[in-house]
């Protein structure tokens, strides 16, 4: 059983235990996003040659971005833990025979798995105050040698918790993503707020789903080996055709050289670098394309291997810690094209002529596509019928005929109409019936024409896309709806007021989490919220005079403001210096803060001049740097970044230069504003100079009592999501 066991720890050294770069056996690994894993001290050479924030795949030369160095590269404790395994097996410490790690004196019969030590007889029968004798997993040394020969994640030592040193990672979190230990439950993954299980069951379930994305994946490695082969079949075809029709041509220029041999050579030698130009520019793209396809076949190999590798020799920790990585590299390469055709065709001929009449030896024919896409537009919406026209180039071996044209929409599948015009030229004809970003492709001879594929972007038609919520204290419901903001990715913060909470959502009202407080001295009040790059909430708590920071867990980061602060109320953080500024309603100014919650200055009084403000309740900053509120006196005060007066637009009214208590503002990245008219039930739009461009909304929307709005930063129009305080909802509408 040794032999086999030394074959198996021989093997596992051999093949998955070698680090890259050093050549030796890993030294606490470290594993890439890519799934490659390097020694400790090699990848912090790497990485610190790099200038610490990046680091260059060795393998598979792939960049990722470090924003914490080192400390970005997550730990491999699978490969550093059967390394260590490997080691001591090497030095002998692992052999039958060991002394007893109790006692230090007997011969160790049995092996405590938790411990990772061997005892003795006399140990394990006589001194019951060992630890491991009453909690610890116990198994003879012949059966944890045999064990260890077939399935060593058996035998191999438990996983402690890296924020609980002393207890035993035996649970999973599902909404963190990471093994917990049962304190981790008590303490920062409680059961009101996360969803966790045993870790086996956990690692049980994605041991199946693993299976069954690696089998996916090995389709594609198929697939791409497969194109790979074709490619390389044309490439050779070609090779051979260059080389018979070579050869033609220098038959044909020896025996037309007697006849005139300096004009011969020199037309001969213009044919020749024709048709090598055309030869090296195929196979050149041949080439790459074998390439790529060689490079997706590696990648994809090796997450198989990787995938198999942990599943058979890891336990589950290991298993889970690597599941994020592995997922996301998994997913990235299930989406790589493989069932490629040839980027190129191998026809090339030689066409000889009689030189005595053209006085030319002949003409190099190829196929060359004589069509070039123009006119397409970037934008269009729903429905709307769009087209874009294909002309003929000048430099083309032979005219192609219309049936050789195809044409299509992809993401969509909507058909393109080809049609021929009475100037030679083509019209294409569609349609996109779906949001979102299509590809249009068109090919001559199954090949892409000149501006081939393009994309363009399918933006749905004018009005309300959505709206979600309803009066309620349940999750998706509110009561007193605040302020409403969305952010990058697509994350929508409601300051849910009356239900003390903000909620987060989709764009599109899917639920995802809520953050909420219970410490404070009186109720949370959350009215308005920013957040700044990092990912953290900065939210004006009204009836505790501050502002709260936290993550999206609700973990607070600090809380400031309480000194200055009377009535906070809108918030925004500046692109152009990162400071906070904050509407204090009450006292009837703008504050500004540091990010760290330093008070920095004040700026505005009570009042209807420049500069002065009735009650300001939200505010937004545009790209500049200019502060932009919405206040009482029924208007919009624009002032940069330092509080100086630039220009204000409106005035109490109904009319589209008017407002009856403009509640919220927000613009978007081309500076127009978006004014959120309270009392009028409307949302207007200006341009970055306060004139009026249009309504975002109509009467038959039914929009009560505005409290918030913001705006996406979709091209060419964003996506304008407004609180709908009397109809206790947020209303989605496209400009």
């Amino acid at each position: 059983m040794a032999t086999a066991e030394s074959k198996l720890l021989d093997e596992m050294d051999e093949n998955i235990l070698i680090c890259a770069i050093c050549s030796e056996r890993y030294r606490d690994a470290r594993i890439l996003p890519c799934l490659h894993s390097y020694c400790e001290q090699c990848i912090g050479t790497l990485v610190e040659k790099a200038g610490g924030k990046t680091v260059l795949c060795p393998v598979c030369r792939r960049s990722h971005d470090l924003p914490e160095g080192l400390a970005s590269i997550s730990k491999n404790f699978f490969l550093s833990e059967l390394a260590g395994l490997i080691e001591k097996k090497r030095d002998g410490k692992l052999a039958e025979g060991d002394k007893c790690g109790s006692c230090k004196q007997g011969i160790s019969q049995t092996r405590c798995l938790d411990c990772a030590v061997g005892l003795c007889d006399n140990c394990t029968q006589g001194h019951k105050e060992i630890q491991c004798l009453k909690t610890h997993r116990l198994m003879s040394l012949e059966t944890y040698n045999n064990t260890r020969s077939t399935d060593p994640a058996k035998v191999q030592p438990p996983v402690y918790c890296s924020s609980h040193h002393d207890n035993q990672v035996k649970f999973y979190c599902d909404t963190c993503n990471i093994p917990i230990c049962l304190e981790c439950i008590a303490l920062d993954h409680k059961l009101t707020e996360h969803n966790h299980r045993y870790l086996n069951d956990a690692a049980s379930e994605y041991k199946g789903y693993i299976m069954e994305m690696l089998d996916k994946l090995q389709e594609k490695e198929l697939q791409a080996g497969a194109s790979k082969q074709e490619v390389k079949t044309t490439s050779e075809a070609l090779e051979n055709q260059f080389q018979e029709e070579e050869k033609k041509l220098n038959e044909h220029i020896e025996k037309t050289i007697v006849e005139i041999t300096a004009k011969i050579r020199e037309n001969g030698s213009k044919l020749m670098a024709e048709m090598k130009c055309e030869y090296e520019s195929r196979k050149q793209n041949l080439q790459a394309q074998i390439k790529e396809l060689e490079i997706a076949e590696n990648d994809m190999k090796h997450v198989r291997d990787f995938g198999r590798n942990i599943m058979h020799y890891g336990n589950a920790a290991q298993m889970m810690s690597a599941k994020k990585g592995m997922m996301s590299q998994i997913q990235m390469l299930i989406q790589v094209k493989t069932q490629q055709q040839p980027i190129t065709d191998d026809y090339i001929e030689f066409q000889r002529s009689d030189f005595h009449e053209t006085k030319n030896l002949g003409v190099i024919l190829y196929h060359r596509y004589n069509f070039q896409l123009r006119d397409v537009p970037k934008y269009g919406r729903i429905g709307e019928e769009l087209s874009a026209s294909l002309t003929k180039s000048d430099d083309c071996s032979r005219p192609l005929a219309i049936n050789e044209i195809r044409a299509k929409l992809r993401a969509s599948e909507e058909n393109v109409s080809v049609l021929e015009n009475l100037d030679e030229t083509l019209s294409l004809k569609y349609q996109g019936k779906v949001e979102g970003k299509h590809e249009l492709s068109v090919l001559a001879l199954n090949k892409h024409v000149e501006g081939s594929p393009t994309v363009i972007t399918i933006i749905p038609n004018k009005g309300l896309l959505c709206k979600y919520g309803i009066k309620g204290s349940g999750v998706g419901q509110f009561r007193n709806i605040q302020g409403v903001r969305v952010f990058g990715n697509g994350v929508t913060a409601v300051c849910d007021k009356g239900n003390k909470r903000v909620q987060l959502f989709s764009l599109y009202g899917i639920h995802q989490r809520v953050i909420q407080f219970t410490t404070f001295t009186s109720g949370f009040d959350p009215r308005h919220v920013a957040v700044s790059k990092e990912g953290y909430y900065f939210i004006t708590d009204n009836r505790n005079k501050q502002v709260v920071v936290c993550d999206e867990n609700s973990k607070i980061i600090r809380c400031f403001g309480n000194q200055e602060l009377g009535c906070p109320d809108g918030i925004a953080i500046s692109p152009t210096n990162g400071r906070v500024y904050v509407c204090d309603n009450s006292s009837h100014c703008i504050r500004i803060y540091t990010q760290d919650g330093d008070y920095v200055k004040s700026f505005g009084s009570f009042g209807n001049g420049q500069c002065e403000f009735s009650n300001p309740y939200g505010m937004t900053i545009n790209n500049k740097g200019n502060v932009i509120v919405a206040e009482y006196n029924h208007r919009i005060q624009v002032c940069d970044s330092d509080g100086v007066f630039l220009f204000s637009f409106g005035s109490q009214g109904n009319g589209n230069n008017q407002f009856n208590c403009p509640y919220d503002v927000a613009c978007d990245n081309d500076g127009n504003m978006y004014v959120c008219d309270c009392f009028n039930h409307r949302v207007m739009k200006y341009d970055s100079h306060g004139v009026f461009l249009s309504r975002i909304d109509s009467d038959q929307d039914g929009l009560n009592n505005l409290t918030g709005v913001c705006v996406t930063d979709d091209k060419p129009f964003g996506k304008v999501v407004v609180a709908d305080h009397g109809n206790n909802c947020i209303k989605v509408f496209a400009q």
